[in-house]
């Protein structure tokens, strides 16, 4: 799903021509994360979006480890590397711990999903392992606004985290006042100069609106994926509740128990997960886990052998999956063939496997040819494939194609003696005003998908859209998706001349512009 990179690539235009996420166009999820590539791509102009997606946030996660790890070093080198490394693998390594295709690679989806879950990582080592205090009050802060300014549903398990921690006595409430007025002040500011908080708020209540009724589906897909980690978790879960009860540690406050923070941790890592679609699902419980053991160590050793074998089966399969999707990627990465996609700039640094690379390289033929067959898949809303987004071969032929239509498009440019000013895209990412550095059509939703974020058109949107100059509409393979959302926009796109770029792209010229 490398398209869901593009998104990125896209807000990054956009920031650099002075809109603002949710000010200037609806997204699905916080600016930080936008931003922190935008600010990247300044950095490294070469750089491989999806990597550098991935790895932005280190400017925020490495600070906060390296409170941690000092803190905690002082007592157990040990527990600092076992803190340390975990957090630096899953930052690193672009992978969901869900399969969804069986060849070797990375995920570009799920990004922030991703950057949301190891912020929580963070979080938890901070509440669990730092002395409480001034120092914890800004870490907590931080972390905080990172969360919010990420992904929405992170900062509300964070504060789930964050009350526990309270109730428990690890977070004093001087220190929780002190940290929520070290995390309003910043955001008060900026609400004040933008209006952006605000508008992201609304946002995400109008997608949680476009969403009514999926929590309970989205729960029962997150307890059936992750069974293999939930059952040795619930095993896990009664026997810290009879050790809790037979080795009572007075000095210990009820809901300070290692019950009470691995049921909360893993509580939070379900309902996290409700709402994201890939991820690296529950990595928090390990900081949980580590702070446990030091309970446990004393302890019997058949107790101690029990408890490490259920936290090992609540953690092996989620960081094995992701390690091995990683590793297999770097492995085959020699072996595969990079095509030419010369005119996407960045977005065209992929590789594949030759046979699934000749299989994209005549979709485009095929999908023009029996455009019937695909019109009628639509009819009764479905995709051409199943797990049609999933499937490498498709987003290579969506990268294939983009490139002959910039061709194309150039050719037409020139011949017209024309530079259009300004592009929109009818599809759910767009990519192509920071490809051809043109302005992006503002109050336009980034990642359009008709059934989940686009809502009805807006009147400051049908004059954005009115005023772009030109609107490229992608024809292979007809979607359901891409018909949904050209009948929302179909108003603004009245009156426009359809000039055919490729046998899949036509560009819809706005009725003032001249062609020869």
């Amino acid at each position: 799903m490398y398209w869901d990179t593009f998104l990125y690539i896209d807000a990054a235009q956009r920031i650099a021509v002075g809109q603002m996420p949710s000010v200037d166009f609806a997204a699905p999820v916080g600016p930080l994360g936008y931003y922190l590539f935008a600010w990247g791509l300044k950095l490294f102009p070469a750089a491989q979006p999806l990597l550098l997606a991935q790895w932005s946030l280190l400017v925020v996660i490495a600070p906060l480890m390296a409170v941690v790890v000092s803190e905690v070093s002082k007592t157990s080198r040990g527990l600092a590397f076992a803190l340390l490394i975990p957090a630096l693998a899953f930052a690193v390594f672009p992978s969901n711990a869900q399969f969804y295709h069986p060849l070797p690679g990375v995920d570009g989806f799920g990004i922030y999903n991703r950057q949301g879950v190891i912020l929580l990582y963070v979080l938890t080592c901070g509440l669990l392992f730092l002395p409480d205090g001034r120092r914890l009050a800004l870490f907590c802060a931080v972390a905080g606004l990172a969360l919010f300014t990420i992904k929405i549903t992170g900062f509300l398990v964070g504060g789930l985290l964050g009350v526990i921690a309270m109730l428990s006595g690890r977070l004093s409430v001087r220190t929780a006042l002190l940290a929520a007025v070290a995390f309003a002040v910043p955001l008060a500011a900026l609400e004040l100069a933008t209006g952006m908080v605000s508008a992201y708020i609304r946002d995400i209540l109008q997608l949680a609106s476009l969403n009514e009724g999926t929590f309970l589906p989205r729960f029962r897909t997150v307890v059936s994926a992750k069974f293999d980690v939930i059952v040795p978790a619930v095993a896990l879960a009664v026997l810290l509740a009879w050790l809790d009860l037979r080795h009572r540690d007075r000095s210990v406050r009820l809901l300070d128990s290692s019950t009470v923070w691995f049921c909360v941790a893993m509580a939070g890592g379900v309902i996290y997960e409700t709402q994201n679609t890939g991820s690296q699902e529950f990595i928090f419980i390990w900081p949980v886990l580590l702070m446990i053991y030091g309970r446990v160590a004393p302890l019997e050793k058949r107790t101690r052998v029990v408890f490490v074998a259920l936290a090992a089966f609540c953690t092996i399969p989620t960081a094995s999956a992701i390690s091995a999707k990683t590793m297999r990627a770097v492995a085959v990465m020699p072996l595969y063939e990079q095509p030419d996609l010369s005119r996407l700039r960045n977005v065209g640094q992929v590789s594949a496997r030759h046979d699934i690379l000749a299989r994209a390289e005549m979709l485009d033929d095929h999908f023009a040819s029996f455009e019937p067959a695909y019109e009628d898949l639509a009819r009764h809303e479905q995709m051409p494939g199943w797990q049609y987004y999933s499937e490498p071969d498709n987003q290579l032929q969506w990268l294939l194609s983009a490139n002959r239509m910039l061709a194309a498009l150039e050719t037409f440019e020139t011949s017209n003696n024309m530079r259009l000013d300004s592009v929109m895209t009818l599809d759910f990412t767009d990519p192509f005003p920071w490809i051809l550095n043109r302005t992006p059509t503002r109050h336009v939703q980034i990642g359009r998908d008709p059934s989940r974020t686009v809502g009805e058109m807006t009147p400051e949107t049908r004059r954005a859209i009115e005023a772009t100059a030109g609107i490229l509409k992608p024809n292979c393979p007809y979607t359901w998706a891409r018909r949904d959302l050209q009948a929302t926009y179909a108003q603004a796109l009245q009156g426009r001349k359809v000039v055919a770029l490729t046998s899949c792209w036509d560009l819809l010229l706005r009725p003032d512009l001249q062609t020869q």
